[in-house]
């Protein structure tokens, strides 16, 4: 088991008042210590800063902590932990389901933008793809009409002489290069059929 840390007291405003908090932090730090391990197992890498939370929080309301008795203040330091405790839990939940949200967000747009260009396709001719071919560089321009004329990628890869996988990915940039080229033509008569 690690050593515990030593806790730094974060003075308050007025002087005197400073050594008694720092009496008092020492004393229920192990407490604190005790209680959020108890809490936070499979994440004890936070019980340090739940306890320095709790001990700011004692420290903000040290003006009337400091006048209670013992039961008291142990009884307070034991609510604020819980309650620390479980605000990080729901902070981390929030966050969970925020970035699920923007994930679930940016499948549903992907998801969108492809059925938007599998339509867009429709709109395009045989005689606008051998158009657009001309755009491409030669590689990928090879590339893709050996692919248009149903050669397999090894096949490819061996009339071309790279690996399978590089086909792949000049097929891949070849489409994303016609799409482009494409989009405005297919876009304006999407347009003009629905007119």
């Amino acid at each position: 088991m690690s050593s515990r840390p030593r806790l730094r007291v974060v003075e308050p405003p007025s002087g005197d008042s400073g050594a008694d908090f720092e009496a008092f932090a020492r004393q229920y730090q192990p407490l604190l210590f005790a209680i959020l391990r108890k809490y936070c197992v499979g994440i004890e890498h936070e019980v340090e800063d739940l306890v320095h939370d709790v001990l700011l929080r004692a420290l903000l309301r040290w003006d009337h902590l400091q006048r209670w008795d013992t039961f008291k203040q142990r009884s307070w330091l034991g609510r604020v932990a819980e309650n620390c405790f479980l605000d990080r839990c729901r902070r981390r939940r929030s966050e969970s389901d925020r970035l699920r949200g923007l994930l679930e967000l940016a499948v549903d747009a992907e998801e969108r933008d492809a059925l938007e260009q599998d339509e867009l396709w429709g709109y395009v001719g045989v005689e606008d793809l051998r158009w657009a071919l001309s755009f491409l560089s030669p590689t990928l321009r090879r590339t893709f009409e050996l692919y248009l004329q149903g050669w397999s990628y090894s096949r490819i890869a061996r009339e071309t002489g790279v690996a399978p996988g590089t086909v792949g990915a000049r097929l891949h940039h070849a489409r994303l290069e016609l799409r482009e080229v494409l989009k405005e033509t297919a876009e304006r008569r999407r347009r003009e059929r629905r007119q």
